[in-house]
């Protein structure tokens, strides 16, 4: 093989893997970016989870959650639309906020979370996994992709899905990749640190991938993988054929304030802010690995400088 050739495969093979090196060093920075008192002002401040609030059917504060979901996801730089659907005889409203892709914008990777309560508070069910979405499009928004990715806030999820189903019918010959439904994340059990990943068999790729993400980023938690558990918004997409999944508290089965007024940041000892956040690294984590971050241009730049450098040194120690 001529030596150009042979030094071109090096290039390439060099360049790869330092990319490849950029991008994972990158997207650690970008999970570092994921901030604790930011999910905390959202569901302390944005996301009425106080004692005395109401974000279930006819809730006073319903649509001033879903006011203050719409100018997060604007304010992030989304594209942010209402997208209507109906229920009972009412239209109601899934929040959505998308940041397109630049070469596989067509390829969409989805986190979601419902907003409605059933006439409580609703801190851990569900405003704890609204945070999370929030902050997970706070931190992903200031980057560049290869795939898109959509942030959408659900209505209705607590009546029966009705919103998640509504997006998931209208979006079936939609190339979905994956679905997450973060549906209370901040009910941390006794401390134990544990996460459970819900999904149908053909979702097996996407719960190890969230699994693995969890270990990378997650800051100690760990996860524990189980099989269909049609309870949340993830389901609706699985009925289309798409891999999702939920992303839930290990420790709900234990959670006494579940569907109670209880359920609220007032709570004394109730919403763990840390392992809600935790849980929101490691979903930014996959996230920006899976849709592939694309390494801005001085970056770029100073990678292939150097290995161009190697190259005519390797060159020049030849001769």
């Amino acid at each position: 093989m001529r030596r150009q050739a042979k030094l071109w495969i090096l290039f390439v093979t060099l360049w790869t893997c330092a990319l490849a090196e950029t991008r994972a060093g990158l997207v650690s920075d970008i999970v570092n970016q994921v901030s604790q008192s930011s999910y905390q002002f959202y569901l302390d401040n944005l996301l009425y989870a106080h004692n005395g609030d109401n974000r279930g059917l006819g809730g006073a504060q319903h649509d001033l959650a879903q006011a203050n979901i719409y100018n997060q996801f604007v304010s992030y730089g989304l594209q942010t639309s209402l997208d209507p659907f109906p229920y009972n005889g009412n239209t109601y409203y899934n929040v959505v906020g998308v940041l397109p892709g630049t070469s596989r914008a067509s390829q969409f990777y989805i986190v979601g979370a419902h907003y409605d309560s059933v006439g409580n508070p609703g801190a851990d069910d569900n405003a704890s996994g609204v945070a999370g979405v929030l902050e997970a499009a706070r931190v992903l928004s200031q980057y560049e992709f290869e795939a898109s990715l959509v942030f959408i806030a659900f209505d209705r999820e607590e009546q029966g899905l009705f919103g998640s189903q509504d997006y998931a019918s209208e979006h079936w010959s939609d190339d979905i990749r994956a679905m997450i439904s973060l549906d209370m994340i901040g009910y941390n059990h006794l401390g134990g640190n544990t996460a459970s990943i819900y999904g149908r068999a053909a979702a097996l790729p996407l719960k190890q991938a969230l699994a693995d993400a969890i270990a990378a980023y997650g800051e100690g938690l760990t996860a524990s993988i189980f099989g269909q558990w049609d309870v949340s918004d993830h389901a609706p997409f699985g009925w289309q054929g798409f891999h999702a999944c939920l992303l839930i508290e290990g420790g709900w089965a234990h959670n006494t304030n579940y569907h109670k007024l209880t359920d609220s940041v007032d709570t004394p000892g109730f919403i763990d802010y840390q392992f809600a956040t935790r849980i929101t690294r490691s979903t930014v984590g996959y996230l920006a690995t899976v849709a592939v971050l694309v390494p801005e241009p001085v970056a770029a730049a100073l990678f292939g400088s150097g290995l161009v450098w190697l190259i005519l040194l390797r060159r020049t120690r030849r001769r």
